[in-house]
């Protein structure tokens, strides 16, 4: 578990410094073709995604390759990550999703707390549609295997990028990489249950 722990502090990382090697290419064609790029490979093999492998193996440590051939659980929560971050910058000209809790000024306990959950709580914002957006968190959170808590996981995502048009939801991407890597493994339990503390959190 602590083996665990501490690459997840390295896939956390590495996430961290590909978004802010974006953020400083932000208003360029680019950043919109990397960004395209990632959502092309979703869905599709690392093998048929050479797009991405230039930038992407190019920032990530040595330990992530797979001697075999394999995508590891390392690569694969970076790359999943990415195609994340350019779902829901997708359309975006000006400002960023992207929170770096390291940064921000929010509070110590604040910082603890905030995850995926935390954003997708602006899911249940809106009373008259909580109850579908509770079942869809529900069916993610309980996910039997890895690739289906994704799948559901980007669907979320949509339909947050679609109710946050006006004002974006801020994200912990660097976060979200560390849950990611954890989740793929069995004792998931305490990444999924702070996830769905926070989903839940003080909405009235």
């Amino acid at each position: 578990m602590a083996e665990n722990q501490n690459k997840s502090v390295e896939v956390s990382n590495a996430v961290r410094k590909i978004i802010n090697q974006f953020i400083e290419i932000a208003d360029t064609s680019s950043y919109r073709a990397m960004l395209a790029q990632l959502r092309h490979t979703i869905g599709k093999p690392l093998s048929q995604s050479v797009e991405i492998w230039p930038w992407i193996l190019n920032n990530v440590p040595e330990s992530f390759m797979d001697k075999y051939g394999e995508v590891s659980y390392q690569l694969r929560a970076v790359i999943n990550t990415l195609q994340i971050y350019a779902l829901y910058e997708q359309g975006v000209a000006e400002k960023s999703s992207y929170k770096d809790l390291n940064k921000s000024e929010d509070s110590v306990n604040e910082k603890s707390y905030n995850n995926m959950g935390t954003a997708l709580r602006t899911l249940r914002s809106d009373e008259g549609v909580r109850g579908a957006m509770d079942r869809r968190f529900s069916v993610m959170i309980t996910a039997s295997d890895y690739e289906s808590f994704y799948y559901y996981l980007r669907q979320l995502v949509r339909l947050l990028k679609s109710r946050t048009k006006e004002d974006k939801q801020a994200i912990d991407y660097s976060k979200l990489a560390r849950d990611l890597y954890l989740l793929q493994f069995e004792d998931s339990e305490k990444v999924r249950l702070s996830w769905a503390q926070e989903y839940y959190r003080f909405t009235k």
